[in-house]
């Protein structure tokens, strides 16, 4: 008798403890935030901090986590922090810098399309395991944000002008002696009444003062008198100095300066010309923590 009153009584908690479960969860409104944490050249940490409205009272342990992109591992779960009785949750994300640069190098030569992985081991109340796989088709043409143009300028005092950079698409032409190697197709336009062979031309790029790559032509053009003629540029981008270009952007608030130093030879009236075109300087600002804010914000209600 007593031990049907034990099991009645077990079976009871037990129910009460489920019905608890499924009413905390079906009401979770939990506010979550994330910031940037550690960053340096190597790696990156993301903190995420959710604060729930009651206690899940499920005790649940996070044993592995990874996110890759174009199959090489890019981020991992580096800390879960978790109590079934408490309502703070913290996860510390890593980044691995030059693996993520490595990935971008594989979706390239992949023709600018790759999958997002992500992959989650876990246990459920001590013992059940959890796992969860999820994938996700990426197809984004990042090469195209890529853009440089710049003013003609007056030379031989009026008298003639160089060409005006009009615009400056790449494509990717993969990796060489460990740098990645771009084609900048620029196209110019000569405001002139007469031809302008154009015999070299190159420009330096820079990412908060410091050097990312360089550029040079294969081969002269002429640009037709009022025409227009595109000009091929190998470019070669420093891998190495990426990252550490990255950790400055962070540092800076999500802040860059971008800058590209371009240099002309022209040969004009029996003239030659050594000429700096542009300096074509830029900000770049982008919103990454704040937009993986909005989207807890979205996934939160």
């Amino acid at each position: 008798m007593k031990l049907r009153y034990a099991i009645l009584g077990i079976a009871i908690v037990l129910v009460v403890w489920f019905g608890y479960v499924i009413y905390a969860v079906s009401t979770l409104s939990p506010s979550i935030n994330a910031q940037w944490g550690y960053v340096d050249e190597n790696t990156t940490e993301i903190w995420v901090d959710a604060k729930l409205n009651r206690p899940l009272l499920v005790p649940i342990s996070i044993e592995n986590t990874t996110l890759e992109f174009t199959g090489v591992p890019i981020a991992r779960l580096e800390r879960f922090e978790y109590s079934a009785t408490g309502s703070d949750v913290r996860a510390v994300i890593v980044i691995d810098n030059r693996n993520f640069f490595r990935a971008l190098a594989r979706y390239l030569d992949n023709g600018q399309r790759g999958s997002l992985s992500l992959a989650l081991r876990g246990k459920l109340l001590g013992g059940i395991p959890v796992n969860t796989d999820i994938e996700q088709e990426i197809n984004e043409n990042v090469l195209e944000y890529l853009n440089f143009a710049a003013e003609s300028k007056e030379l031989a005092g009026g008298l003639v002008k160089s060409p005006a950079l009009v615009e400056t698409t790449f494509d990717w032409a993969g990796e060489q002696d460990g740098k990645a190697l771009l084609i900048a197709h620029m196209k110019f336009h000569n405001p002139n009444g007469f031809p302008i062979p154009v015999s070299n031309l190159g420009f330096d790029a820079y990412a908060n003062d410091m050097k990312i790559g360089h550029g040079k032509t294969a081969e002269g053009v002429i640009i037709p008198a009022g025409g227009y003629a595109t000009v091929d540029v190998e470019t070669h981008i420093e891998w190495d100095s990426l990252p550490k270009v990255w950790a400055v952007h962070v540092k800076n608030g999500e802040v860059s300066k971008v800058r590209a130093d371009i240099f002309l030879d022209l040969s004009i009236l029996n003239q030659n010309y050594s000429i700096k075109l542009a300096s074509y300087e830029e900000t770049v600002q982008t919103d990454i923590m704040g937009e993986l804010n909005r989207m807890f914000e979205d996934m939160s209600g």
